[in-house]
């Protein structure tokens, strides 16, 4: 049985239609419990502001919780360095996500920056559905695919038969806008004002592997 075997390419721009929020909130104390008091406090106030922006209370989600010990690398009177203890860290990374709309995240950015909480924040552009994308990437291989394997047939003086195979290796791709965002936390402070921005597509690319008899 004589068979042609083609790989289809794909390559798409998604527009992000989605901001990706990122907070990360450090508490500290030399006692276990007070670091963990400090930190429901913190959560506390946030779920607050984020209520005052709109949000609903279950849409801040939890990506991250751990209580650790710190040390300290300090030398004592005769040069040598010891492991000194110096408290609990109790370490919180929550996310939350809202349609792509800069104003809005301008006034958000500054109602948290204005708590006693003061996580760091980190704003990502994606996009809502990402796998609609994929599927979109997987349809344009396929057609690609078989739009070479048609040509070659048509070169050669073959013809095109029954697909007999396909490979796809499914990977994750990066749904993230290479755009970035930041301002100073004074400046969050000072102003709930955001300029207008259009974030970079969102670039992807995929592929799979065809085969089929040629007569």
């Amino acid at each position: 049985m004589a068979v042609i075997t083609v790989r289809g390419r794909s390559s798409i721009s998604v527009k992000p239609d989605l901001i990706h929020l990122d907070l990360d909130m450090q508490s500290r104390d030399t006692d276990c419990g007070a670091a963990m008091e400090m930190a429901e406090a913190s959560l506390w106030e946030l779920r607050l502001v984020l209520e005052g922006c709109g949000f609903e209370k279950g849409e801040l989600k939890t990506s991250g919780f751990d209580v650790r010990t710190e040390y300290e690398t300090v030398p004592d009177e005769n040069g040598n360095y010891h492991n000194v203890f110096k408290g609990y860290c109790c370490a919180h990374t929550m996310n939350v996500e809202f349609p792509l709309n800069t104003q809005r995240l301008a006034e958000v950015l500054g109602r948290i920056s204005a708590t006693g909480a003061a996580p760091q924040l980190s704003v990502r552009f994606t996009v809502k559905d990402a796998e609609a994308a994929r599927e979109e990437l997987i349809r344009q291989s396929a057609a690609d695919a078989r739009r070479k394997a048609e040509l070659l047939c048509e070169a050669s003086g073959a013809s095109l038969g029954k697909l007999v195979r396909i490979s796809y290796d499914r990977s994750d791709m990066n749904m993230i806008s290479e755009a970035r965002y930041a301002m100073g936390t004074d400046c969050l402070r000072a102003s709930a004002k955001a300029v207008s921005i259009d974030p970079d597509d969102i670039k992807l690319t995929d592929s799979a592997e065809f085969e089929w008899e040629i007569n």
